[in-house]
Parts: C-alpha cells; sequence; structure tokens
C-alpha cells in the first residue's frame, strides 16, 4: 500500500514487475505443464496480491496515478523481447491493483470492516476482479509493504501514519518505509515527532484493546543532507510483539 501517491511511482514499479513476473510464470509452465495440471498450478499460484495507491485527492488518482499506472504496465515485455499481449496486462492492471481516495483513516476503518467501497470511482466490475481477491478481503487487513512519503508534516499527521503503520502493517514480517523531511518549520511533524508517535503509540498498548502486546520500532536507515536544504530521512518501520 502506497499513502499519499501522487504519481505512484513506487507502487508503479511494482505492480508492473509484479505482473511481468507472473505472466512470465505463467508462460514457462504452459510450456511445462500438461493440460491436465494447468488449472491446479494456476490455483497454487493465485496468490492475489494487490497494489493499493491511495491519496486524498481523487482527481489526483484519476489525472496522475491511473494514468501513469496504465502507462508503465502498458507495452512490458518478456524475457525474450517480446512484447507481451495487452489484453493480457490490462485484466492483470485491474486484478492486481486498487485506487483509494479520502482520508487514510477512512480508508483504514472500510478496510476493517471489510467494505467493498474503496475506489474513488465506480468499481470495476468484480467479475474481472481477482477471485482470491474478493474472497480474502485483503486477508487480515494487514499489508506486506507500506510506503509513504511527506505524510509527517504535522504532529496530527505524524499520529495517523503511525496509527496506520500499527493497524495494518503485518506483525514480524512487514516493513513501513517512510520518507520525511527531518523538520517541517511552521508546521510541526518530521522524524523525531514520528518516532515520538509510534513509541506513544507502543506504550498505549500495554493495556487491553485490539493492539495491546504490539510495538512499533523505527529506525533511520539513510539520511540525505545536501548541505544546501532540510535533511531527509528513510525510517524502516517494523511491528513487533511485546516480550
Amino acid at each position: 500500500m502506497e499513502l499519499g501517491c501522487g504519481h505512484g511511482l513506487p507502487g508503479c514499479l511494482i505492480l508492473r514487475e509484479n505482473i511481468r513476473r507472473r505472466i512470465i510464470r505463467k508462460q514457462q509452465e504452459n510450456d511445462t505443464t500438461t493440460t491436465a495440471n494447468r488449472s491446479a498450478n494456476e490455483n497454487e499460484n493465485n496468490d492475489g496480491s494487490v497494489v493499493i495507491f491511495t491519496d486524498f485527492n481523487d482527481f489526483v488518482l484519476h489525472h496522475a496515478t491511473i494514468p501513469n499506472a496504465q502507462l508503465n504496465v502498458c507495452g512490458l515485455r518478456g524475457e525474450d523481447g517480446v512484447a507481451m499481449d495487452e489484453c493480457r496486462t490490462a485484466k492483470a492492471l485491474v486484478e492486481r491493483s486498487v485506487f483509494a481516495g479520502g482520508d487514510w483513516m477512512g480508508l483504514s476503518h472500510k478496510l476493517l470492516a471489510g467494505s467493498d467501497n474503496i475506489f474513488p470511482m465506480p468499481a470495476p466490475s468484480k467479475d474481472l476482479l481477482h477471485p482470491n481477491q474478493k474472497k480474502q478481503k485483503y486477508e487480515d487487513k494487514r499489508f506486506d509493504l507500506i510506503l509513504a512519503s511527506e505524510t509527517t508534516y504535522t504532529p496530527e499527521s505524524c499520529e495517523d501514519t503511525a496509527f496506520l503503520m500499527l493497524r495494518h502493517l503485518k506483525i514480524n514480517d512487514g516493513v513501513g518505509l517512510v520518507a520525511t523531511k527531518r523538520f517541517y518549520f511552521g508546521v510541526g511533524g518530521g522524524t523525531d515527532l514520528f518516532q515520538a508517535a509510534c513509541e506513544t503509540l507502543s506504550s498505549a498498548s500495554d493495556y487491553e484493546g485490539p493492539y495491546s502486546g504490539l510495538r512499533l520500532c523505527v529506525k533511520v536507515v539513510q539520511s540525505y543532507d545536501t548541505g544546501n536544504a532540510n535533511i531527509r530521512d528513510l525510517l524502516r518501520v517494523s511491528l513487533h510483539q511485546k516480550m
């Protein structure tokens, strides 16, 4: 899931490679597998993985994110350099991506409620959605990877980003990557406040509740200081059970 995606380049890269590798794998299986075994293999490999692009503004999704995703997926080429079938890649795009508008907490509530209505536009026909996607309802509402950039610009946005990580990052295995300025002058926010928000939530989870016993861990994995502008940090977030 990519928060505040804008053009959604990181999510597009993940989506494109997911689709490309899956199509290549299916082609290889079709070359080596008998017709009787193909259906079984397809069911086994139907992992249902989905990239969710989220942005507060629907018009950003309509006019920037979705066209960018289409451009990144169309024209995919296989290992032999031959262009992949566009109908197949277009179908995979529908199966493997979701575009959700609005605030993150609203999206979070819909995910936890198992709502199908998280699209910023009339949803594609459910017949086109991946069978596992319809069945699993985003599994347990927790994700392998959550990406966020410039989502910690105020104390409130730091708290919202941290809370979304607590709610939706996979325990032990999930990774959150947050790109942020170290300070947001005049509005608050930044690296220190986001770390503090994660610590506060981890302390609160000592008490009974749906997130009791969970702890958010934040580590600065890279800092970017050109000497000419605000220092930027890349933060790695993980969620663990308290010992």
